[in-house]
């Protein structure tokens, strides 16, 4: 393994989104960008019919369940939930490709790649989430409806 190569660095933004939404809008809209978005992926890439839709829906899922234990409100829960998503979501995707096809060939450090990528997207979540709020205050602060502490 290369610890130059492009994977050690793969940060997935979609859980963050889809928490963002579910801590901001509530369960319906982040339910509802994670199916469009696996429809999407599934609409332009060439794999498995529902694939992406399972599994960005098996996102919201977990980050649903797994809200009830860790407290997306602060740092420390979103570091924690997004890690355990992205970890979750890498060996969902290993578990329906390795049944659906026996061709799937997986490296050795997928494991250690898959974990560096997941510790790395919790990292920068805290980040994400702070970005997040800024740019919706920003467009509160323009449609003129922002509450005080918004901004």
């Amino acid at each position: 393994m290369n610890l130059m190569d492009v994977d050690i660095l793969d940060m997935d933004l979609l859980p963050i989104i889809i928490a963002y939404l579910f801590l901001f809008y509530g369960k319906t809209a982040a339910a509802t960008f994670a199916f469009a978005q696996g429809l999407l992926i599934d609409l332009l890439s060439g794999g498995l019919h529902g694939l992406f839709t399972f599994i960005y829906l098996s996102i919201f899922g977990c980050i649903y369940l797994g809200s009830r234990f860790f407290n997306l409100q602060y740092p420390k829960g979103q570091i924690l939930l997004i890690s355990l998503v992205v970890l979750l979501k890498k060996i969902l995707l290993l578990l329906v490709l390795s049944i659906f096809s026996q061709e799937i060939f997986f490296p050795k450090s997928f494991l250690l790649v898959s974990g560096v990528s997941a510790i790395g997207t919790g990292l920068i979540t805290p980040i994400a989430f702070y970005l997040f709020n800024r740019l919706r205050a920003v467009f509160l602060k323009e449609a003129g409806n922002a509450p005080a502490g918004q901004l």
